[in-house]
């Protein structure tokens, strides 16, 4: 699996590189019975190495047990072959890492919807029994209406880790009890990393009046609690998320369209 990649991955034909880690490489793809095509509208995510296939595994086994508009759909993938691969729609857009970076400033508002939109993620994932184990900001895609679609399924987990689990995920965004024993990733841990993204909004946002942070600040606490039992769920955020986006919402509505 460690050699050149192949031109075809099952029914897919591999197009020009997306990106490329140490253990995955991203190419756009189209199916092979559209030679000639000048679209290549989906892409297949490769294992470099027998040592990544089981992310793939992982990715195929969550896509065909859950889908959610804040999901990405896997439509197809296999383990069998000698590079295992798994499938999913092209979406257009920038990381949310891009947008805290170079994105420029954001309205409270917009802020609180991104990241609902990723807790409305993790509220269906933690409902099917699954954690994806490394929530940040480069695995969460923006669309270019500003749909949210969380990405990178390589760690999530669907059950209880076993307790010799080695650490996977992204140490800035990881919830203490986790690195202190991998094993203990759980729901809360993903929403603590989600409550660590929010903060990172709340640094991006222009001034806005006390009266409007003060809540938002006390839901990131409960996002990221010390003490995991005591956090926020996914499901509790997006209904905070939500309303917090609707009082803010009323903020940057110009007095002529209150009045309309």
């Amino acid at each position: 699996m460690d050699g050149q990649r192949p031109s075809q991955l099952g029914i897919w034909r591999l197009g020009t590189r997306i990106a490329s880690t140490d253990s995955y490489a991203l190419h756009h793809a189209q199916p092979c019975d559209a030679a000639g095509s000048p679209r290549w509208d989906y892409v297949a995510k490769s294992a470099k190495s027998s040592a990544a296939a089981p992310g793939i595994s992982q990715t195929i086994a969550l896509g065909a047990s859950l889908t959610h508009p804040n999901l990405t759909p896997i439509l197809d993938g296999s383990c069998a072959g000698n590079t295992a691969f798994a499938v999913m729609p092209y979406i257009e857009g920038q990381t949310m890492q891009w947008h805290l970076e170079r994105g420029g400033d954001q309205p409270l508002p917009v802020a609180l919807w991104l990241v609902r939109q990723t807790c409305q993620a993790l509220e269906a994932m933690h409902a099917s029994g699954w954690i994806h184990r490394d929530i940040k900001p480069e695995n969460i895609l923006v669309g270019n209406n500003g749909h949210v679609t969380v990405i990178d399924y390589a760690f999530a987990y669907q059950g209880v880790l076993p307790q010799q689990a080695n650490f996977q995920g992204t140490a800035q965004y990881a919830a203490p009890e986790i690195l202190q024993n991998a094993s203990a990733a759980s729901p809360a841990s993903d929403v603590f990393a989600a409550g660590r993204i929010l903060w990172n909004w709340l640094t991006k946002i222009p001034a806005a009046e006390d009266s409007l942070l003060v809540p938002v600040c006390a839901l990131v606490e409960q996002m990221v609690h010390e003490n995991q039992h005591r956090r926020i769920d996914a499901s509790g955020a997006v209904r905070a998320l939500l309303k917090l986006e609707i009082d803010t919402l009323g903020q940057h509505i110009v007095p002529e369209r209150r009045a309309a």
